[in-house]
């Protein structure tokens, strides 16, 4: 049974997940809700889209850190490690359900790669050396990082030796494959919109 520092580090994950930095750099610089716009996210592309290459990357390094603080604080508070990767799925579902927002977020990439760098870098590896491989064959950031998820279950059974990581990961691509569905439909139908890359300049990630 949980503890309370485990449901306190479960909480914590939701919540930290659920800060939506292109949410609110969007409202503050153009007084407009992201969502309206592009791709409906509040992630790094669609802010990019608005604000440029800056906005881009100041999105993504925050949804990054988002994702590494609630693994270094499930390494901090020395929780079970059943409860960090269950923190781990937490903080996606935070990020594309946030409470602040009506639970309409973004994708859930940034405090993905995030939470998995802190928590099992070697898992998370060879996804993200697949990703670049197929984002030189494929030229699209969203396709690619998709595609290169095929690899983490089998990848994090070889770096954990442990199921239940590995249901984890096999229910956080299930969580990215929902939020990108509208991405994979157009896909599919080879008439994604938009841009290979954001006009200015940044890799597409649609988050």
């Amino acid at each position: 049974m949980p503890i309370w520092s485990d449901i306190a580090l479960i909480v914590g994950a939701y919540l930290i997940g659920g800060f939506s930095p292109g949410y609110w750099l969007v409202r503050w610089r153009r007084g407009i809700d992201v969502r309206t716009t592009g791709s409906g996210g509040t992630g790094a592309t669609n802010v990019g889209r608005l604000l440029g290459r800056k906005g881009y990357a100041v999105v993504l390094v925050v949804d990054l850190l988002k994702g590494a603080l609630v693994g270094a604080l499930a390494n901090s508070m020395d929780v079970p490690r059943v409860w960090a990767f269950v923190a781990a799925f937490v903080v996606v579902a935070g990020h594309v359900w946030p409470i602040w927002l009506g639970f309409r977020g973004g994708k859930g990439v940034g405090p993905f790669i995030g939470v998995w760098l802190v928590l099992a870098p070697l898992a998370l590896l060879p996804s993200l050396v697949l990703g670049l491989i197929l984002l030189a064959w494929l030229r699209r950031f969203s396709l690619a990082g998709l595609c290169s998820l095929v690899v983490l279950p089998a990848a994090v059974w070889w770096a954990t030796g442990a199921r239940f990581p590995v249901a984890v990961a096999c229910a956080t691509i299930s969580l990215l494959l929902w939020a990108h569905r509208a991405n994979i439909r157009g896909f599919v139908a080879g008439r994604l919109q938009g841009p290979a890359t954001p006009p200015a300049g940044a890799p597409t990630n649609s988050q």
